[in-house]
């Protein structure tokens, strides 16, 4: 378990939110999905996806289209978040 990227989900509401959300979707989600559940804009949702990618808590599984990327949350954000 890797404490550090643990305490920081922890300390992000939102990071932890939108990874939840993800999570407990049966499908992939793109990040207007997102936005539409959180109720929150787009672009607060890609930001805060792109960070959750970038730590490896997240997977985009269509990194090549340019509009409707789907996201799911990968073995160790599932860890992360059942930690937390």
């Amino acid at each position: 378990m890797d404490w550090e990227l643990y305490a920081w989900l922890k300390r992000g509401s939102r990071r932890k939110t939108v990874l939840l959300i993800i999570d407990k979707s049966k499908e992939p989600l793109t990040a207007n999905d997102i936005s539409k559940k959180l109720n929150i804009a787009i672009s607060q949702v890609s930001f805060t996806v792109k960070e959750l990618v970038e730590k490896e808590v997240v997977i985009c599984l269509n990194p090549k289209d340019k509009i409707g990327k789907l996201y799911r949350v990968t073995q160790e954000g599932k860890m992360i978040l059942n930690e937390i």
